[in-house]
């Protein structure tokens, strides 16, 4: 596959994550405004706790299926043999949690007071060894994987407005989640069967449980400060801390993909060319991959702590306020995650590092869940952001440990990185600048579009490698 090829990916990849910014752009205020604080965190309560359970039943499987699909992605013998080993496997863990789930429903009385809504919502449990997104990826079909999630996120959001229309409709906001869900993966393996690929069960998966439980540990470890702050918050605290946390994620998560796009494009190439030792490609692969994720995640991050006070009251309604302070700080993960998922997603799994990211995944692990405990009952929804942002900030340093003296990886670009944030923070004037001119919606518009084209404009100037590499992608497809 053409170096080209990679390029087209990344930007199937970005159109992708660029409509999960969207979409929730056009959705979370009206769900904020009819299912209020409490509402919104039960329902992000719930869906956490079954994506809990979903996890475990998963055993890492994702970033495992993408590594191992990518080495045999010219041969449906080998792929059809991996995809049934795999499936069968999470049909056993996926049974096993799923009994301990509903266990634990009719066990925990805080749970078992909203039973429907927790049944509804383990959906994505029930269906774990079908999630075949892992296959597509490792394939590298990002154009089939952003026209099919286009297509069903547009339906969904046609069905929320539809039936959700009081607080009382929480039910239904919740099963037009788990529905979304299900027709995904029944749509990927209508693909998946016109492929050739033609899944099987077998007791033949021994020997992926060594591999695999390495990733899955790092996957338990990684949700400690992903999922496990909203079931502490939950516990901890009540339904409206998780509300206001949760509101200021799914801004940063919204947000977060568009910085992480490039990690889920690389990997599969990474994999591939560590088994011929290019050392060359893989270390100019990564300069490129900090470059873009430098240009791309210093705004973002600056951009919305110096916007929030004035964007949440608007966007989530005067309810919500009480999320602007953990939105500013929660926000800082953008870029913390960003180079994270290249150094332990695109390099040290890629290169088959597994216990290195492990190792680098429990440093974070153990601070964020000490953080937690120490920080959520005085100060709720902002303690429990502190902790998730110092956690991957120290996997960040420990990464960088690790790939320098574990592989062959060098790191080179630094100016550019320091170029990225040094622009970034012309943000602040503009901000207040335009704080000025207009207020309220008219001052988010106006900073959106000012801040952008100034950044673009002063790196483009500074002749910045990624704003070069995107018009270099422009330029070519102009001239098909």
């Amino acid at each position: 596959m053409s170096q080209k090829s990679i390029k087209f990916n990344f930007l199937y990849n970005i159109l992708l994550q660029v409509s999960k910014v969207i979409f929730p752009l056009i959705t979370a205020p009206y769900v904020a405004r009819v299912l209020e604080p409490e509402g919104v965190g039960l329902f992000n309560f719930a869906n956490t706790y079954a994506n809990y359970f979903a996890l475990f039943a998963a055993l890492g499987v994702p970033f495992y299926g993408i590594r191992e699909i990518a080495k045999v992605r010219d041969d449906i013998e080998s792929q059809t043999k991996f995809v049934s080993e795999i499936i069968s496997l999470l049909l056993v863990t996926t049974i096993l949690c799923v009994a301990i789930y509903l266990g634990t429903l009719l066990l925990i009385p805080q749970l078992n007071e909203n039973f429907l809504i927790f049944i509804l919502s383990a959906l994505c449990l029930y269906i774990t060894p079908f999630r075949i997104d892992w296959y597509f990826q490792g394939k590298e079909e990002f154009g089939y994987i952003t026209m099919r999630s286009l297509v069903i996120k547009v339906v969904s959001i046609a069905c929320l407005f539809i039936f959700v229309h009081e607080k009382s409709d929480l039910i239904n906001y919740v099963i037009i989640n788990a529905a979304s869900t299900t027709i995904n993966e029944l749509w990927n393996y209508i693909k998946l069967y016109k492929t050739g690929v033609h899944p099987y069960l077998t007791l033949d998966f021994k020997k992926h449980l060594k591999p695999l439980l390495v990733l899955f540990s790092s996957s338990v470890a990684i949700s400690i400060y992903t999922i496990l702050d909203t079931l502490m918050l939950g516990f901890m605290t009540d339904y409206n801390q998780v509300g206001y946390y949760n509101s200021a994620t799914n801004i940063s998560k919204s947000i977060l993909p568009i910085a992480t796009s490039l990690a889920a494009v690389v990997m599969p190439r990474m994999s591939y060319y560590t088994k011929t030792d290019n050392w060359e490609e893989i270390n100019r692969l990564l300069k490129k991959s900090l470059d873009v994720v430098s240009f791309l995640c210093f705004p973002l991050m600056m951009g919305v702590i110096v916007i929030a006070p004035t964007f949440v009251p608007l966007f989530f309604g005067d309810k919500f306020v009480n999320a602007i302070s953990p939105l500013q700080v929660v926000i800082g993960v953008v870029t913390a995650i960003g180079f994270n998922n290249l150094l332990g997603i695109q390099v040290l799994i890629g290169l088959g590092k597994d216990k290195l990211f492990l190792n680098a995944v429990l440093v974070g692990t153990f601070s964020n869940f000490f953080l937690n405990l120490l920080l959520i009952p005085y100060i709720g929804a902002v303690g429990a952001a502190i902790a998730s942002v110092t956690a991957e900030t120290l996997i960040l340093f420990y990464e960088v440990y690790l790939v320098r003296k574990h592989t062959q990886v060098r790191f080179s670009g630094y100016r550019n990185i320091l170029m990225c944030l040094v622009v970034s923070l012309s943000l602040i004037p503009i901000e207040m600048l335009t704080g000025h001119i207009v207020s309220g919606w008219g001052k988010v518009i106006l900073f959106f579009v000012s801040g952008t084209l100034f950044y673009i404009l002063a790196t483009f100037m500074l002749k910045n490698p990624a704003v070069m590499l995107f018009v270099e992608v422009i330029k070519k497809k102009i001239n098909r």
